[in-house]
């Protein structure tokens, strides 16, 4: 076979593997395709996966928000304890959290209690840090203030409610707006 003819089969079959979804290396000789293409083409045990076959489905932009805001807004039971020398004295604080995708949460969450809120306010408490100064001495024995980073909340994670709890919360609350 001449030389012109088996470049002019190469890129035949070079142009074949690529419809058929068969991946190759770009100096792969004519042999050694033709057999690849010929293998897929009788439907034998290819190594390579189609291209379709696993491709998972595009989602839309809406099914990306929505799917955003629902995760955003799933309730995690939580018990805070403010680390923050300068809050000692609240009893709780608001948060507020959000993005243009999910929208805008925003909950008052008392401190020492267990609570539910939102998994996007639970990250922001998650991360918020404060300074504390401590006084240090310095390489001359003077003291100095030096200021670091800590977390400013310390965060429980509860287990959730189970179905006797939920019954139980919902007799008490009921009871508590004189409907029981």
């Amino acid at each position: 076979m001449s030389e012109e003819l088996k470049q002019d089969e190469l890129e035949t079959l070079k142009a074949r593997a690529d419809k058929l979804g068969i991946k190759y290396h770009p100096t792969i000789g004519v042999e050694k395709l033709r057999e690849k293409v010929t293998e897929k083409l009788q439907g034998g045990s290819s190594t390579e996966p189609e291209p379709d076959a696993e491709a998972p489905k595009k989602e839309t932009e809406n099914q990306f928000r929505l799917r955003k805001r629902k995760e955003a807004s799933e309730l995690v039971r939580i018990q805070i304890t403010c680390m923050n020398p300068n809050k000692s004295e609240w009893e709780g604080e608001v948060f507020t959290a959000g993005n243009s995708v999910v929208g805008t949460y925003k909950r008052y969450v008392p401190f020492n209690v267990e609570w539910h809120v939102e998994r996007v306010i639970y990250n922001q408490i998650q991360q918020r840090q404060c300074q504390v100064f401590q006084t240090k001495r310095d390489e001359r024995g003077r003291q100095v203030r030096e200021g670091k980073l800590i977390k400013e909340f310390n965060v429980a994670v509860l287990p959730p409610l189970t179905e006797e709890e939920l019954k139980e919360l919902a007799q008490r609350q009921a009871m508590a707006k004189g409907q029981a």
